[in-house]
């Protein structure tokens, strides 16, 4: 029935600053710009070679309210090397990495309060 997931949405306050955080802190690429209306776009990234998009959506329009964990969990292969890069480039480390029975993890947040997990598996 369905093939994947195509795209989410975030909530953000400034799609630009938004759009400079996912590029240039998280190594996303824009994959699509165009105007929405007079005050809003439709701004979708994502990770180089992945399906699943992200659409940087103003709060209270396209995109959500509500901030905290997303439930959206990035996988990495060197999460340690993950970790140290996104300090490095000034993200904020909400939960600092741990190792679990299941997998390696932890959290940071964007400009605006989304949470991210990151993941390594344990297997």
């Amino acid at each position: 029935m369905f093939t994947k997931i195509g795209t989410i949405t975030i909530g953000v306050s400034d799609q630009d600053k938004a759009l400079d955080f996912y590029v240039n802190k998280l190594g996303f690429e824009k994959i699509d710009d165009q105007p929405m209306s007079e005050t809003e776009r439709w701004l979708e990234i994502a990770l180089p070679g992945t399906q699943t998009h992200i659409m940087l959506g103003l709060r209270g329009q396209s995109g959500s309210d509500r901030t905290g964990m997303t439930g959206f969990v990035l996988h990495a292969d060197n999460i340690e090397e993950t970790c140290a890069t996104l300090k490095a480039r000034g993200v904020t480390i909400t939960h600092e990495l741990t190792t679990e029975p299941w997998g390696k993890w932890a959290q940071f947040t964007d400009l605006d309060n989304n949470e991210f997990g990151i993941w390594a598996p344990a297997w």
